[in-house]
């Protein structure tokens, strides 16, 4: 197994939430699907999803557990990712991809400090 995905199901085992950030293209979405299967998946990408995101943000986190894929285009779902572990906190809930780092983003009401464990996956060459 390569050092990151041990790293990744180490993080799964430990805190609610997985925070996977990487550029764009490097494969976060196909890993994720590809290391949990089972998981609910919801792309904010979709505009469907991304208007249930920003309008009632609870509602994509019912279900337990899941892949939230660009989280980015609607950070204020972070705050209803802490509700959602500060009412049942169970390890591994909660995988959020992304490009953007959200610890360094402007708009974001919350860092899920305590909640999350922030991964970076890294091009496969200096050229990506």
């Amino acid at each position: 197994m390569s050092r990151f995905r041990h790293n990744l199901h180490t993080a799964l085992r430990v805190l609610p939430v997985t925070v996977l950030a990487g550029a764009r293209q490097t494969g976060k979405t196909a890993l994720m699907q590809a290391i949990e299967p089972a998981r609910a998946y919801f792309t904010l990408d979709d505009i469907g999803v991304l208007d249930q995101a920003e309008g009632n943000p609870d509602s994509l986190l019912v279900t337990r557990s899941v892949i939230l894929d660009e989280v980015q285009r609607a950070p204020q779902i972070l705050v209803a990712v802490k509700r959602a572990v500060d009412t049942h906190r169970r390890a591994g809930d909660f995988i959020l991809t992304g490009y953007a780092n959200l610890l360094l983003m402007k708009h974001v009401a919350d860092t899920l400090a305590g909640r999350a464990i922030h991964l970076d996956l890294l091009p496969f060459c200096l050229t990506e």
